[in-house]
């Protein structure tokens, strides 16, 4: 068994975009206030459980969050390939991470939400067509927010001379945490992401089945990233809850095992959906403030003292 040594854990909360806008401040300076390290928007065109609902963009979300915040890093989880041009994204990347004065992460993803090729009018991709598209677009993002200067002649993207001017205020550049699961991603992750990200299989696995399907991507990760000649240790490991079995909310406990399985497993960077409210959601997300206030001054502190 692969295993790298990488003490620090973090600790993340993702918003959805739901709520009035007044609201969506108060929670991301709550957030900020108790001490998580990272702020989390979805990428999508619409709800991608309930089309009906409110939605708001990800990125003018996280734009106005950072003026709204001063310390908390920032992040897409994930910016969707489907609604991006890669170019696009790089320049967009930029621009907040001057405006959130270096504070962007910027995790990407391959998308397919039906609803948003649907409602752009963007044609929903073959599975082989939508890995072709990924390689190319995690390549070109890779170039871009490295390079000056960047020309890419792929089958899908055709980008010539696309400058980035002025220089990210990140150094050498705001993460890049690559969104995958099966084996061409998680090679694309290995070789160009400063960081990886995932999700459950699915919640028709036990608790056990979920944590241990994510290990073996772990492993076949850290492969990967040695083939690549990279050291998987100095690699973050997202993942983010809401979609698994664990019903990590229903009591400390469960909190505790879950994130002590899945630190086992390989991950070093957590993410937890802020559905204030939202009852039917309690078993995997946090649906109340005083929850949100006790996992960030209680069970994240006690966990940080076990390390």
């Amino acid at each position: 068994m692969i295993k790298t040594i990488n003490s620090k854990i973090t600790f993340g909360i993702m918003l959805a975009p739901i709520f009035p806008w007044k609201q969506i401040v108060e929670h991301a300076k709550l957030v900020e206030s108790l001490g998580f390290d990272k702020l989390w928007v979805p990428d999508h065109f619409v709800n991608p459980e309930d089309k009906d609902t409110d939605w708001f963009d990800c990125w003018s979300v996280l734009t106005a969050v950072a003026t709204q915040t001063e310390k908390i890093r920032l992040g897409t989880l994930v910016a969707s390939m489907t609604l991006r041009n890669p170019a696009i994204l790089a320049r967009m990347a930029l621009t907040l991470d001057h405006i959130s004065g270096g504070r962007l992460e910027l995790g990407v993803g391959a998308a397919g939400s039906p609803n948003c090729h649907k409602m752009t009018g963007i044609p929903c991709w073959e599975p082989r067509e939508r890995s072709e598209r990924y390689k190319e677009f995690v390549e070109i993002l890779d170039l871009m927010l490295k390079s000056e200067v960047t020309t890419y002649e792929g089958n899908y993207y055709n980008i010539q001379e696309a400058l980035m001017r002025p220089k990210f205020i990140s150094k050498p550049r705001p993460v890049f945490n690559v969104a995958a699961h099966g084996p061409k991603a998680l090679r694309l992750a290995a070789k160009y992401g400063d960081a990886w990200n995932c999700l459950s299989s699915g919640n028709d696995l036990t608790p056990k089945q979920s944590s241990d399907v994510l290990r073996q991507r772990y492993e076949q990760f850290c492969e990967l990233t040695m083939e690549a000649g990279r050291d998987p240790a100095l690699i973050g490991r997202t993942f983010c809850f809401g979609w698994t079995s664990d019903g990590l909310f229903s009591s400390m406990n469960a909190f505790y095992d879950t994130i002590g399985r899945y630190t086992e497993a390989g991950i070093n960077d957590f993410c937890f959906i802020y559905a204030f409210g939202l009852e039917p959601w309690k078993e995997n997300t946090i649906v109340s403030e005083d929850l949100l206030r006790k996992i960030a001054l209680e069970a994240i502190p006690a966990l940080k003292n076990k390390v």
